[in-house]
Protein backbone atom coordinates (compact mmCIF):
# COMPACT_ATOMS: atom_id res chain seq x y z
CA UNK A 1 0.00 0.00 0.00
CA UNK A 2 1.20 3.49 -0.71
CA UNK A 3 0.06 7.06 -0.33
CA UNK A 4 -2.74 6.30 2.17
CA UNK A 5 -3.74 8.26 5.22
CA UNK A 6 -2.14 7.49 8.57
CA UNK A 7 -4.39 7.61 11.62
CA UNK A 8 -2.68 8.02 14.99
CA UNK A 9 -4.15 6.40 18.10
CA UNK A 10 -3.66 8.07 21.49
CA UNK A 11 -0.67 6.55 23.37
CA UNK A 12 -2.60 6.56 26.66
CA UNK A 13 -5.49 4.57 25.19
CA UNK A 14 -5.99 1.53 27.49
CA UNK A 15 -5.57 -0.98 24.64
CA UNK A 16 -2.33 0.67 23.50
CA UNK A 17 -1.00 0.75 27.07
CA UNK A 18 -1.90 -2.95 27.64
CA UNK A 19 -0.36 -3.96 24.30
CA UNK A 20 2.83 -2.03 25.10
CA UNK A 21 3.16 -3.67 28.52
CA UNK A 22 3.20 -7.11 26.85
CA UNK A 23 5.10 -6.18 23.67
CA UNK A 24 8.05 -4.59 25.44
CA UNK A 25 8.58 -7.79 27.48
CA UNK A 26 8.43 -10.04 24.41
CA UNK A 27 10.69 -7.71 22.46
CA UNK A 28 13.16 -7.81 25.37
CA UNK A 29 13.25 -4.03 25.64
CA UNK A 30 13.62 -4.25 29.41
CA UNK A 31 16.22 -7.06 29.49
CA UNK A 32 18.53 -5.30 31.97
CA UNK A 33 17.06 -4.61 35.40
CA UNK A 34 17.03 -0.98 36.37
CA UNK A 35 17.84 0.08 39.90
CA UNK A 36 16.61 3.61 39.25
CA UNK A 37 13.11 2.80 38.06
CA UNK A 38 11.81 2.26 34.54
CA UNK A 39 13.44 4.06 31.66
CA UNK A 40 11.31 6.25 29.36
CA UNK A 41 11.56 3.48 26.73
CA UNK A 42 9.96 1.07 29.18
CA UNK A 43 7.22 3.34 30.49
CA UNK A 44 6.10 5.50 27.55
CA UNK A 45 4.43 3.66 24.66
CA UNK A 46 5.69 4.54 21.20
CA UNK A 47 3.32 6.19 18.70
CA UNK A 48 0.38 4.01 17.63
CA UNK A 49 -1.03 4.34 14.11
CA UNK A 50 -3.04 2.66 11.39
CA UNK A 51 -2.46 2.93 7.65
CA UNK A 52 -5.15 3.25 5.00
CA UNK A 53 -7.99 5.42 3.78
CA UNK A 54 -10.61 3.10 5.30
CA UNK A 55 -10.76 0.61 8.18
CA UNK A 56 -10.78 -2.23 5.63
CA UNK A 57 -7.57 -0.93 4.03
CA UNK A 58 -5.96 -0.64 7.47
CA UNK A 59 -6.97 -4.24 8.23
CA UNK A 60 -5.51 -5.43 4.90
CA UNK A 61 -2.28 -3.54 5.57
CA UNK A 62 -1.94 -5.16 9.02
CA UNK A 63 -2.67 -8.63 7.60
CA UNK A 64 0.01 -8.19 4.93
CA UNK A 65 2.56 -6.81 7.43
CA UNK A 66 1.97 -9.71 9.81
CA UNK A 67 2.17 -12.29 7.01
CA UNK A 68 5.33 -10.77 5.54
CA UNK A 69 6.86 -9.94 8.98
CA UNK A 70 7.31 -6.38 7.76
CA UNK A 71 6.39 -3.93 5.08
CA UNK A 72 6.70 -0.40 3.82
CA UNK A 73 4.73 2.82 3.66
CA UNK A 74 5.00 5.70 1.23
CA UNK A 75 3.94 9.31 1.68
CA UNK A 76 4.70 12.72 0.19
CA UNK A 77 7.70 14.47 1.72
CA UNK A 78 5.49 17.44 2.62
CA UNK A 79 3.45 15.26 5.00
CA UNK A 80 6.45 14.98 7.33
CA UNK A 81 6.78 18.72 8.02
CA UNK A 82 10.58 18.40 8.17
CA UNK A 83 10.49 15.51 10.70
CA UNK A 84 11.51 12.43 8.72
CA UNK A 85 11.19 9.00 10.32
CA UNK A 86 14.37 7.54 11.79
CA UNK A 87 15.79 4.05 11.51
CA UNK A 88 15.50 2.00 14.70
CA UNK A 89 12.41 3.84 15.97
CA UNK A 90 9.57 1.71 17.35
CA UNK A 91 5.84 2.23 16.80
CA UNK A 92 2.62 0.29 17.26
CA UNK A 93 0.69 -0.72 14.15
CA UNK A 94 -3.09 -0.75 14.68
CA UNK A 95 -5.92 -2.29 12.67
CA UNK A 96 -8.90 -0.46 11.19
CA UNK A 97 -10.65 -0.26 14.56
CA UNK A 98 -7.58 1.19 16.30
CA UNK A 99 -6.62 -2.06 18.07
CA UNK A 100 -2.86 -2.57 18.47
CA UNK A 101 -1.68 -5.53 16.39
CA UNK A 102 2.12 -5.29 16.09
CA UNK A 103 5.16 -3.58 17.50
CA UNK A 104 7.29 -2.54 14.54
CA UNK A 105 10.74 -1.04 14.02
CA UNK A 106 11.66 1.29 11.17
CA UNK A 107 14.54 -0.36 9.31
CA UNK A 108 15.12 1.94 6.32
CA UNK A 109 14.00 5.41 5.25
CA UNK A 110 14.39 6.38 1.59
CA UNK A 111 13.73 9.85 0.19
CA UNK A 112 13.27 9.98 -3.57
CA UNK A 113 12.26 13.35 -4.97
CA UNK A 114 9.07 14.31 -3.16
CA UNK A 115 8.33 10.84 -1.75
CA UNK A 116 9.39 9.14 1.46
CA UNK A 117 9.38 5.35 1.69
CA UNK A 118 9.69 3.84 5.15
CA UNK A 119 10.43 0.12 5.56
CA UNK A 120 9.72 -1.71 8.81
CA UNK A 121 9.97 -5.12 10.44
CA UNK A 122 7.61 -6.71 12.93
CA UNK A 123 9.26 -6.98 16.37
CA UNK A 124 6.24 -8.42 18.18
CA UNK A 125 2.84 -9.67 17.01
CA UNK A 126 -0.20 -9.16 19.19
CA UNK A 127 -3.15 -11.52 19.35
Amino acid sequence: MTDADVTVTEPDHPEVRAFWDVARMHAKLNAAPSYFGPTPLESVPPPAWSYGDTPAEADDFVATALTDEGGATSAPLGDYDGMLPEEGVLSILCDGEGRPRALIETTTVEVSGDDVREHFRVVYRGD
